[in-house]
């Protein structure tokens, strides 16, 4: 009788720490997957300032941009980017699926010089094929970072149904936000900026 009372009380404390330490480790993966969002973000940022153009999605997830210009749907290209494949991962170690409106990936060097200017990169986008459930059209969607694969799902146009682990950000929180540059047109671009950011934060 004593020794099952000591197997019954040596299972309720194993299945507490069990429980305990499973908590623990979603709640690492969770800090993770936002900590890598928000360098790939930082990192997607700097591109468009050096560049003048949003990064084009990897096919392949081998790290480097497609070429095409028209790619709206891929994985984080991080070799194009200069960060490590495990920061394009989520805390599970999954790719981190990348959208982009294609009409920002587009260069404009050529045309416009070396120097950006704010300008160039608010152009106005004809119809937009981004478009996010809920959030109003006055600011177009530049890219946006999941952890779902939307592949099955693809059509002309995306329209994305965001979740706790989906990231989206528009071109003025690029501007305001990362780069501290004027907005391209929005009634109030930092507020919304800093908004969308503490919702992510508070969803996690």
């Amino acid at each position: 009788m004593e020794i099952a009372v000591g197997i019954s009380i040596l299972a309720i404390i194993s299945g507490f720490i069990i429980r305990k330490s499973m908590v623990a480790n979603k709640y690492m993966r969770e800090q993770q997957t936002k900590s890598n969002i928000n360098t790939v973000v930082i990192s997607i940022a700097s591109f468009v300032a050096n560049n003048r153009r949003l990064p084009r999605p990897s096919s392949t997830n081998d790290g480097i941009e497609n070429e095409s210009e028209n790619l709206k749907f891929g994985y984080i290209p991080y070799k194009t980017l200069g960060i490590s494949e495990k920061t394009a991962k989520d805390g599970n170690l999954q790719p981190f699926v990348y959208i982009v409106e294609p009409q920002l990936t587009k260069n404009h060097s050529k045309i416009y010089g070396t120097e950006f200017h704010s300008n160039i990169f608010c152009k106005n986008i004809h119809l937009p094929k981004i478009s996010i459930q809920g959030h109003p059209s006055n600011s177009p969607i530049a890219f946006a970072i999941d952890t779902k694969n939307h592949k099955n799902v693809i059509e002309e146009k995306i329209i994305l149904h965001p979740t706790a682990h989906t990231f989206w950000i528009t071109r003025d929180m690029i501007l305001m936000k990362y780069m501290k540059n004027s907005p391209c047109s929005a009634e109030n671009p930092q507020q919304n900026a800093n908004q969308h950011l503490q919702e992510f934060d508070d969803d996690f």
